[in-house]
């Protein structure tokens, strides 16, 4: 078997290890504050980086289409486990999105988002040769809404759309009609309008964000950041926002100190690392041995750079609120655990790519192929999905 990836490999280590310095720059003065040590949360940040380098070595070792047998089994679990998590009822900053267990704590979503993952890509690939009749797409469909129904009653709007999001990608790559796809957009589109105007606070949002977010705080304090960073930066360590005036500054709104921090040029640099990663993901899934392969480098490159667009779109006031992490860079566990996982995953897949085709960093026009048949996701060496 051929060596994984290196250079999508190293794109994502790069950014893992840029986040324990922007990490701890944005955390220290709260951790000061709160536990008298300013590399409290770097401590717990730096040890869940360790365990995801960990998980992406482990997993890429394992053969991906494993993963096939076991797809649905998968799904029932993250839907028990977000069941579970609703019926403990523990409310934090207004959510019950997270499962306690002692002396640690998981958000069940973050699972419920690969598995859903991993139940589209298997299912549209054992049934490619169906995808005609609109009918054959009712159970993927009937799992992305049950799954972003319970994501949404935590409540959690902005994860439940970006599951819908994934699916809709992998619904375009699997091949499913474009006039079924429309009626689904736009089906989603009315049930999402319905399910925001529900919630007062959703509106609020929206609304802020309508008004350039004059209304909104968070995003108020995420612009000045940027605009203190300017062209190069006020350098690492001296960001003012961090200092309480941009709340949780190590989460969500992380981008703002590394605009602050590194200025124009730092906020750019990360942007075409994600770009990198997508179009090096792009060319895996492309070069995939076969169809399942594809399905799955296809959602997990589309999930990861839509979580990090989103998420610098919101930090510079571009989208509403959200509360989705940058992947690899914001602080948090189960994000990090369960991306590093997908990325392991995504190296096998490369891993498998037949040795007489390269993979290239950017697109590449592809060749006429031979016909071929092709039976679900058995593999098929050379072929090209696009």
């Amino acid at each position: 078997m051929k060596p994984a990836d290196k250079w999508f490999l190293f794109a994502v280590l790069s950014l893992m290890f840029m986040s324990l310095v922007v990490v701890y720059s944005a955390s220290a003065f709260w951790s000061e504050l709160k536990f008298q040590n300013p590399a409290y949360l770097l401590r717990s940040h730096l040890f869940k980086v360790f365990i995801g380098i960990v998980l992406i070595f482990v997993v890429a070792r394992f053969d991906y289409h494993k993963y096939q047998k076991y797809a649905f089994q998968f799904l029932v679990i993250s839907g028990f486990l977000l069941l579970v998590a609703l019926g403990q009822r523990v409310v934090i900053k207004g959510a019950a999105r997270w499962i306690h267990l002692g002396i640690f704590s998981f958000e069940p979503s973050e699972i419920a988002r690969i598995a859903i993952l991993f139940f589209t890509a298997t299912y549209l690939a054992e049934n490619a040769e169906k995808l005609e009749d609109y009918k054959t797409l009712f159970y993927p469909i009937v799992a992305a809404a049950v799954i972003s129904g319970l994501i949404v009653i935590q409540p959690n709007f902005s994860t439940a759309f970006m599951v819908l999001a994934v699916v809709g990608v992998l619904f375009v790559a699997g091949g499913v009609r474009k006039r079924h796809l429309a009626v689904l957009v736009a089906g989603a589109l009315v049930i999402g309008v319905a399910v925001m105007m529900f919630e007062s606070y959703r509106v609020a949002r929206v609304e802020s964000w309508m008004k350039h977010g004059s209304g909104n705080y968070q995003v108020r304090q995420s612009v000045i950041g940027f605009g203190n960073g300017g062209i190069i930066g006020v350098g690492p360590g001296n960001s003012r926002q961090r200092n309480l005036f941009l709340p949780e500054s190590y989460g969500d709104f992380i981008y703002s100190i590394v605009g602050e921090e590194y200025g124009l040029w730092g906020s750019i640099l990360v942007m075409l690392m994600f770009l990198f990663l997508v179009f090096r993901g792009t060319a895996i899934a492309k070069r995939a041995p076969d169809k399942f392969g594809f399905l799955l480098a296809t959602g997990i490159t589309s999930g990861i750079c839509l979580y990090a667009f989103i998420n610098a779109g919101v930090a510079i006031g571009l989208f509403p609120t959200t509360g989705l992490p940058m992947p690899f860079v914001s602080y948090g566990g189960t994000a990090m655990i369960i991306n590093s996982i997908a990325v392991g995953i995504l190296l096998n897949v490369s891993k498998q790519i037949p040795s007489d085709m390269q993979v290239e960093a950017v697109p590449t026009v592809n060749k006429p192929q031979k016909k071929s048949k092709m039976n679900g996701s058995e593999p098929v060496v050379g072929r090209i999905y696009s």
